[in-house]
């Protein structure tokens, strides 16, 4: 027999989740800190080099998860082109700590700016390094945007998602690419992505998300 879901039942679920997903970020957050007060070393002279990055990137409509898992996003047409500065701060034997600074200008279903400081973690050794230096990057800060993003959340008709807010979580993830013979100019590949972390930021359960592509110049 067919039990009917209220709508209480669903809040009690989605409360569920966002209780879940809060307590997960807040672990992550707890073993980020103390890996990075524990093993991380002034940089040596050659890593201490920051760096300017352009990029831009386009939405697609599916969470995070999913998209990692299967790889076919759905493209719409909204649209972000970056800047962003970024100061090498420590460094380890394998990998680099950051902090990064971006303006982000929205086009297409949005018009609007955006503001983002992330700390990120760069993994900088791979066995392939010798063909093409390759580097991957993860990042947890926040993002300020000059207005509410109408597009945030993807779908209204989500269980729990209604208005976004200006102020979100924000996240990167990234691979990087550098030949062997540069030294100052890399590639890269990243995911940007703007989220309510299941409720925390004002309540918000939606978010949204960017692939894009661009260039780096290190100094």
């Amino acid at each position: 027999m067919l039990q009917r879901v209220t709508s209480g039942d669903r809040r009690v679920q989605t409360g569920m989740v966002g209780n879940d997903v809060r307590g997960v970020c807040y672990r992550l957050a707890v073993v980020f800190v103390s890996v990075s007060g524990l093993f991380a070393t002034p940089a040596a002279a050659d890593d201490q080099r920051n760096f300017v990055s352009v990029y831009a990137g386009v939405n697609f409509q599916e969470r995070v998860v999913d998209f990692l898992r299967e790889w076919s996003p759905t493209f719409q047409s909204s649209y972000i082109y970056t800047a962003a500065g970024t100061w090498s701060w420590a460094r380890t034997k394998r990998a680099r700590w950051e902090l990064e600074g971006q303006i982000v200008r929205h086009s297409g279903l949005q018009q609007l700016w955006e503001v983002n400081l992330v700390p990120t973690v760069r993994w900088m050794d791979t066995p392939w390094d010798p063909i093409v230096d390759t580097r991957f990057a993860i990042g947890w800060g926040l993002s300020w945007a000059s207005e509410e993003p109408p597009i945030e959340p993807r779908q209204e008709e989500e269980v729990g998602e209604g208005d976004s807010v200006r102020l979100l979580s924000y996240n990167v993830l990234e691979v990087e690419f550098m030949p062997p013979r540069s030294r100052d100019w890399s590639g890269f590949v990243r995911l940007h992505h703007r989220s309510g972390v299941g409720g925390l930021f004002g309540g918000v359960e939606g978010g949204s998300n960017f692939l894009g592509a661009g260039v780096r110049y290190y100094f």
